[in-house]
């Protein structure tokens, strides 16, 4: 904690007027989900101070967020560019800032969205990495909800493959990772325990459910979803998959 405000009274005091500009220029779009030119301004902002804490922070998880829309969109292009960006500056990240929870939070979150690229292997060294970053972040700051739903996707994940992926990626590339949908369901709702509002963390959770095969509660959790309040650029996309699944469910 005392590094973190060491960090955070540093770069107040060393960041430029015009880095300033380019961060604010940068959150004022984030806020109206404007993800590319909120991505182009914090890159202005990295380019002409790279050894500032909140512009890593910024710069990395926006290219995350860019790749998530990219690819919900269908656009695999672009989401595996930006996802490949998120990784490189989630690097400089850590290697910059080492004792910030934050770093590895983010480091997990890159990992995690460049597996959807990878096969074999790689992805599960891939898995390896996410499960390590995340659980690192928890320690460093417990009181974090976003490493909590990361390593419960990674559970989920995990838990949801087949006997016969399993036994084929054991063969082939080596251990698969340990992983339950029970600790999915844990962490899924302790993050949702240090912040109740977060959309993501719901749907996330209601798929847990439908992997359990819980109809009870995947209803109760998709109707929250549906009556939450808009927050996040991800959050019309989970409201709009939270209504179809219920219509199928209750018909």
């Amino acid at each position: 904690m005392k590094i973190f405000l060491f960090v955070s009274l540093l770069c107040s005091c060393v960041f430029p007027q015009s880095d300033n500009s380019y961060l604010t220029k940068g959150d004022d779009y984030y806020k109206k989900f404007d993800l590319i030119n909120a991505a182009k301004n914090y890159e202005s902002a990295y380019k002409q101070n790279p050894n500032n804490y909140f512009v890593l922070e910024r710069v990395t998880k926006i290219f995350n967020d860019l790749g998530e829309d990219y690819y919900e969109m269908y656009d695999k292009d672009n989401a595996e560019q930006s996802f490949n960006k998120a990784v490189k500056y989630a690097e400089i990240f850590y290697s910059k800032f080492p004792d910030s929870a934050k770093v590895y939070t983010l480091i997990a979150m890159s990992y995690g969205n460049l597996a959807l690229f990878k096969g074999g292997n790689e992805k599960i060294k891939l898995a390896n990495k996410i499960r390590e970053n995340a659980e690192k972040s928890i320690k460093l700051n417990p009181n974090d909800y976003l490493p909590y739903i990361i390593l419960g996707i990674y559970n989920r994940e995990i838990a949801s493959l087949s006997w016969f992926e399993k036994t084929f990626a054991n063969t082939f590339f080596g251990k698969v990772p340990e992983g339950s949908l029970k600790s999915a369901e844990e962490l899924i709702t302790k993050a949702l325990t240090i912040n109740p509002g977060i959309i993501t963390a719901m749907y996330q959770l209601s798929l847990v459910y439908q992997e359990m095969e819980n109809e009870q509660k995947e209803i109760e959790w998709l109707k929250k979803i549906i009556d939450a309040p808009v927050i996040d650029f991800r959050d019309k996309s989970a409201k709009r998959k939270a209504k179809k699944r219920l219509k199928d469910l209750l018909n």
